[in-house]
């Protein structure tokens, strides 16, 4: 039940997920193209086989990134607002 109202409070957010899937996705969609461009003879081909999942993953990851530092930082806030004593905050990786 904490989980469905962590997620009606916007406290658990979906996007990371959605951005797990839309990059698998991308691949996909990437290795269709590589595809498509071969079987009419283009050379981009090679371009697009090569740059294209690298490209997917770069902008998928500095998106879970942004989200990735959010959760960082209400983690130090939840930290914090308890009053945790220096030496825990220190000792954390």
């Amino acid at each position: 039940m904490k989980h469905v109202v962590d997620f009606l409070l916007f406290r658990t957010l979906m996007a990371p997920l959605l951005l797990q899937l839309m990059f698998w996705g991308g691949i996909g969609g990437t290795l269709y193209g590589t595809w498509w461009l071969y079987a009419h003879g283009n050379w981009a081909w090679v371009m697009s086989a090569t740059f294209g999942p690298l490209m997917t993953r770069f902008v998928i990851e500095h998106s879970i990134l942004r989200y990735r530092s959010h959760q960082a930082l209400n983690d130090i806030r939840d930290l914090l607002t308890r009053g945790t004593p220096h030496s825990v905050l220190e000792s954390r990786p």
